[in-house]
């Protein structure tokens, strides 16, 4: 028996409500949690801290709808940006709060980073273009809005597992990265030692 499934055994009934309650949608607020669960706030981020840290949850993620790659209520868009200078974790620490924020990448290649968002429609991520075209430390912004997912994998190791991942890169990303034009790493700070 690993570790994860110990610990999922001992669960309180609290701890199994709230495992349940992030299954269905890992997004809601802490405050949403609480309502549902009649605990304080602060209980259930003293929850979720005590789960991840057991190992019983490993990470918080989406699942993209499988018909276009996008669920009913967003467009899913990638922004690759060119930076000014080499401060990619300044454009993450801007950006890390954004609900529509699905993904970050430090990216070798014509492009510094790339960020993965999901928005409720064109208008939120024209809004959302428009904050980072602003920002000081971003030279340029390209959109690429996905139109239909064809398939989607973490990895083709089943083993595989990104959060021992040094570079937390997803496969495919590193395949768009070899395919760009040969260049040096510009957020050297941002890669693994």
């Amino acid at each position: 028996m690993s570790d994860a499934e110990a610990a999922h055994r001992t669960l309180s009934h609290l701890d199994r409500k709230l495992v349940q309650l992030l299954t269905q949608d890992s997004r809601r607020s802490n405050t949403e949690l609480a309502g549902q669960l009649g605990v304080s706030r602060m209980t259930v981020k003293n929850r979720i801290d005590g789960l991840v840290r057991r190992g019983v949850v490993e990470r918080f993620t989406i699942q993209l709808a499988e018909d276009a790659g996008v669920r009913d209520n967003g467009e899913a868009t990638f922004f690759h940006l060119k930076l000014k200078r080499p401060f990619c974790k300044r454009i993450y620490e801007t950006v890390q709060d954004w609900p529509e924020l699905i993904g970050a990448w430090s990216i070798a290649g014509s492009t510094d980073m790339t960020l993965l968002v999901q928005a409720a429609g064109v208008d939120r991520l024209d809004d959302l273009r428009d904050r980072l075209a602003r920002h000081p430390d971003i030279e340029a912004v390209w959109t690429a809005m996905i139109l239909r997912q064809w398939v989607h994998k973490s990895s083709l190791n089943p083993d595989y597992d990104p959060s021992r991942a040094p570079d937390r890169l997803d496969i495919r990303l590193r395949e768009i990265a070899a395919e760009q034009s040969a260049g040096n790493i510009s957020c050297e700070s941002d890669m693994p030692r």
